[in-house]
């Protein structure tokens, strides 16, 4: 007879099962509690006293895809030998690529449109932040010339933002006291670009032009990292 924690762990996997078809079917704006209880055969009062709200549920959701798309980024750079940095750096990109071909309702709950009335709590940071930090973690293996490059001070806002980011890579334990202003930014461009670019291809943007897909994230890949390791003073 399973345990009252076996059985709550199945309701758990059946509810992101049927929330996950749902989604499929809707969109994500149309998740509804009652609908749902339905699906899975039981009264909304059941559904009520597992997940207190539409919102909670979406939290969940949020957080199991994130925590899928850290699992596939991080399995497959931990495939790559350390040295090989670019190859890292790829395998990640690609990574990505294929799980939100696998999952594309996902990819768009956690990077496309956000859902109506909805905000994320804190306890989405964690899993969502994953992906910068492992990107990060790679880039700062990548050698900073010597001397490293002179680059002009960056001023203003942009200058507090990538304080901000420097501080929080910290409280990761990334160090990046020998990482030049402009790798930082670099980095977060790449970030930026292989979310965007897959969004792209998602939401069709790309038909009728790049028909090899996976080719061109991993060009586009290859020339992200290297923007960031010209801006710590190399060419790849």
């Amino acid at each position: 007879m399973a345990s009252r924690v076996e059985a709550r762990a199945d309701f758990h996997r059946r509810l992101l099962d049927a929330a996950r078809r749902r989604m499929a079917a809707d969109g994500a704006a149309g998740l509804g509690m009652r609908v749902l209880a339905r699906d899975l055969g039981v009264t909304p009062g059941a559904l009520y006293r597992y997940v207190r709200s539409r919102d909670d549920l979406l939290t969940l959701l949020v957080i199991d895809s994130y925590t899928s798309l850290g699992d596939a980024a991080a399995e497959a750079e931990s495939a790559v030998p350390r040295s090989d940095v670019e190859g890292r750096w790829v395998a990640v990109w690609l990574a990505v690529h294929a799980w939100a071909g696998a999952h594309p309702h996902e990819y768009a709950l956690i990077h496309g449109t956000p859902v109506a009335g909805y905000r994320a709590p804190q306890e989405t940071v964690g899993p969502g932040t994953r992906l910068n930090i492992l990107l990060a973690r790679i880039a700062v293996d990548l050698p900073v010339a010597e001397p490293p490059p002179q680059v002009a001070p960056l001023t203003g806002g942009l200058a507090d933002d990538v304080q901000r980011i420097r501080n929080w890579l910290a409280t990761q334990g990334i160090t990046t006291t020998h990482v030049p202003d402009p790798a930082i930014l670099a980095v977060a461009q790449g970030l930026s670009t292989l979310i965007g670019t897959i969004g792209l291809e998602l939401f069709g943007h790309f038909k009728g032009g790049f028909e090899n897909p996976r080719e061109f994230v991993a060009h586009a890949a290859r020339r992200s990292l290297a923007e960031v390791s010209t801006a710590m003073g190399h060419v790849l």
